[in-house]
Formats: structure tokens, sequence, C-alpha cells
């Protein structure tokens, strides 16, 4: 008994009741901390039997929810899901939409893949797609050789059968708001807020998506679209009657341009105004209650600030907007550059999703279908550091960049004697748990030793007393 306690405390370490014993593992794990921009969203990082036995996990995916670390190739291995008011919201994440901290210091190394993730449990949701496309008379350029102009590419993009079925998952109501904006507020294509059929959506974009005139009032259009739009009966209808996830996709090919005087500088505060309405949209703060939408941008051309990384926050200055370009005029002078990709990529991640610039339809078409893309309950996290790390005790931070802004810290405590369960290398080159046994295995002969060892000097005392007594009696 002595030797089975011994091992028990050189395997686990101290106890404590703040601290979790990870299910078939020699790891412990401290409670989770949540924090974000708003308390009402929480990261939740599981630690548990009882949490990978919710109803949050299916069964055949809860071996994968337990915590893994593996000390010999520096693998480490998380389950991470989002729930708003206490009620789990599917996301659609990558490896771009996440950050994660060791000990405070960012894993992710440029050309290294350090960081997996892999969705579980697809949520078939009802989506409201917000289609909110540029119909500037800019849209009427032919680029390249191919003697498309920007609105065909364009529409073959939108028509394209797997776009569709993006936007019409079979076994879903989603729909999708087509809006087209040329100047002033954007307006329904055909007169449709709301489009709910496949067929239909294929015949107002062959049919009714046109080039028009007037300057691009792209900031504008962002703002209504993600604002204003719910405030439609159709919309609202369509909201209320069970799509909760509303996006919307914005699509242009230039510049915010209202005037024809704008320089580029005159965006720096009107992107400003907006990034602070998007902030506060994505926060429930602003907009109409109910509908907080992710906002995905597309740029149909090439990207005129090629060096350009989104800043943290939202303070938008002129060299960050425009570079040295900032008192340029704007039409048929900076435009000629290619697509804002400042402003769409600043948009995109304050607004929750991502931007893409794309020059052909199948661009587009890949951008759309991601923008549309299918969403899960829970995430498996892995990353990789130098096995020097996964020695003693260490934090993990995981934060969610877009759609949301929140994350959640924990601290892992392994064994400081014993690793278990070891690693078995995956098809995808990944290390994945092995089974417990190996790990038994390993112990067994140190076992087998405590208790010879606890036994020892009991027998030698029990031999001496033996021999001496019979030296004794003779």
């Amino acid at each position: 008994m002595r030797a089975l306690l011994a091992l028990l405390v050189l395997l686990l370490g101290c106890s404590d009741d703040t601290r979790t014993h990870v299910r078939g593992s020699t790891v412990r794990l401290g409670p989770s901390k949540a924090a974000g921009a708003d308390t009402k969203q929480t990261l939740q990082i599981y630690d548990s039997d009882d949490e990978c036995g919710s109803d949050a996990i299916r069964d055949p995916d809860r071996h994968l929810c337990f915590p893994f670390i593996d000390r010999a190739t520096g693998t480490v291995r998380l389950a991470i899901q989002l729930s708003i008011d206490g009620q789990v919201r599917p996301m659609a994440l990558n490896e771009d939409s996440i950050s994660v901290y060791h000990q405070g210091k960012d894993v992710d190394i440029p050309g290294e893949t350090r960081i997996k993730l892999i969705p579980h449990d697809e949520e078939q949701t009802n989506n409201l797609y917000v289609l909110l496309i540029d119909g500037s008379g800019s849209m009427a350029v032919v680029d390249g050789a191919d003697g498309m102009s920007r609105m065909d590419k364009l529409k073959k993009a939108l028509l394209r059968r797997d776009v569709v079925d993006s936007f019409f998952p079979p076994g879903t109501a989603s729909a999708v708001s087509p809006l087209v904006f040329r100047g002033g507020l954007p307006e329904p294509l055909g007169g449709k807020w709301v489009v709910e059929d496949a067929k239909e959506y294929r015949k107002l974009v062959k049919d009714q998506l046109q080039v028009g005139s007037g300057f691009t009032y792209l900031y504008q259009a962002v703002r209504f679209s993600m604002t204003s739009i719910a405030e439609q009966a159709e919309v609202r209808q369509a909201v209320e009657n069970g799509r909760k996830a509303p996006t919307v996709i914005a699509l242009t090919d230039g510049f915010n341009n209202e005037r024809p005087q704008d320089v580029c500088g005159d965006n720096v505060a009107r992107l400003q105004d907006l990034l602070t309405t998007l902030r506060d949209v994505r926060l429930g703060r602003g907009g109409v209650r109910g509908y907080q939408p992710d906002l995905f941008t597309v740029g149909l051309g090439r990207k005129a600030w090629r060096r350009f990384k989104v800043p943290e926050g939202i303070e938008v200055k002129p060299r960050n907007l425009c570079e040295r370009w900032a008192e340029q005029v704007i039409n048929g002078n900076v435009e000629n550059m290619g697509v804002d990709n400042a402003a769409l990529e600043w948009m995109a991640k304050v607004g929750g999703g991502k931007s893409y610039v794309r020059k052909d339809p199948d661009g587009l078409a890949e951008a759309f279908i991601a923008a549309a893309q299918k969403r899960y309950a829970w995430y498996e996290l892995r990353y990789r550091v130098d096995p020097f790390h996964l020695r003693r005790s260490f934090t993990v931070t995981v934060r969610i960049n877009a759609p949301y802004q929140v994350e959640s810290t924990v601290t892992v405590y392994p064994s400081a004697w014993l690793d278990g369960p070891p690693g078995v290398p995956g098809d995808d080159g990944w290390v994945l748990p092995g089974p417990f046994r190996a790990t038994i295995a390993a112990v067994m002969p140190i076992f087998a030793a405590l208790i010879v060892i606890s036994y020892l000097p009991a027998a030698l005392f029990n031999v001496r007393r033996a021999l001496f007594g019979l030296v004794g009696r003779a």
C-alpha cells in the first residue's frame, strides 16, 4: 500500500481540488478562465470527463475532446467551443482565425505548420446571406484578354453551381438578400429583399444584375447591410423565422469614393466611423436587436496595398489606409492601383469575417464559398512547441480573432515523472494519443520495484532474527 501511494504521489504530485485529472492520462488541468470584449461570449476549453461527455460533444468524437500532451514531440491538443448567453454557437474557423499563446508567447511561426484546427459536429444552420454587390460604372471595365467585364466575371461566379449550393445548402431553409449599391443606399435586386429559392436567385442574378452609374458608396452600403437592413419587414421576418446566423458578403472593385474631388485621406474619418459601428454591432451595442451578422469582404481585381497588415484596434491613420497617397484623388488616380484591400481587410476583421481579393470568376467563386462556409459545434486544436517547454506546468491562451474577439486561458500540469499516454504518429503527420496500457506497462516495473523495496527491510529483519535466533539456541 505504501508503494502504491508513493507511486501516485510521484505520478500526480500533490492533490489540488481546483485541478482536474484528464481521464486516461497523467495530466491535470486547472480551470479555464475566459476573457473577451463581451461577457456574454465565452470560449470554453474542455478539461473534464463531464464536459467531454456532455450533450455538446457527440459520443463518436468524445475521445478527441480530452486534452493530450506529448512531451516527446512537443504536441498539445485541446478542445474549444464558443457559447453566447450559455448557448453553443456553431463557428466557422480556420488557422487564420485564432492565435495560440504558450506561456504568453505566440506559437505561430511563418513558414511552419505549428497550429491545426479540426472541426467536429457540423451544424446544419439556416443562414441568411446578405449579398452586397458594387454596381457602379467601373464594374463595366474589361480587364484582361478574355473580353469579360468585371460584372460578367462576377455573374459567372455567382451562378456557379457550387456557389449556389453554398448559399442554399440542401436540407436547410437558407436564403439570400441580394443588394446592389451604385450611390446612396443599396437597393434590392429586382425589388426582392429576401430570396428563398435557388431558381429565383439564379434568374435575378442573370436578368437583373446590371452595371449602373454613380460613385462607390461602399462604406454607407456596408453600414446599411450590417444595421438598418434588419428593419425591412422581409429581412426581419427571415431572421425571426430561424435564420439566426446572418452573413454579409460585400464585393467591390475599387475604393470608397463619394465625390469627384475625394482624396484617399478623406476615407480615414469615414472608415473610422464605420469600424466603430461594426465593433458596436458585433458587441450587441448597436444596430438592430437580434441582428449581429458576420462581415466578409471580396475585392475584384488586384490589391492596391500589397504590404498592408491590419493594425490592432480600430484607430485609422492616413499612413495605414493610404500609405503615401493620402492627398491623391481617388477617381481616375488612386483607384487605378487596384482594390482598396486595406479597408476591406480592416472591415472584415472588425466585422468578424475574412477578406479575399480575386481576379477571375473561379477565384471569386472560391471566395463566396469560403464566406458561406460550414459551421461546427466545436474544434480540436493542436499545436507544437519545443518539447523543452512541456517539462513543467504551463499556461495556454487561445484567442479567437474572428468572427468573435474572445479568449480563454488554461494551466496544464503534466506529471513531473511520467508521460502518459504516449504519442503515436497519425496519418496527417500529427501525433495522437496511444493506448494508456503502454503507460501502465512502463509503470508496472517501477511499481514492482517499489513493492520489493517496501518489503525488503522487513524481510531482512526476519532473516536476521531467524539466523541469530538459531545461533542463540545452539
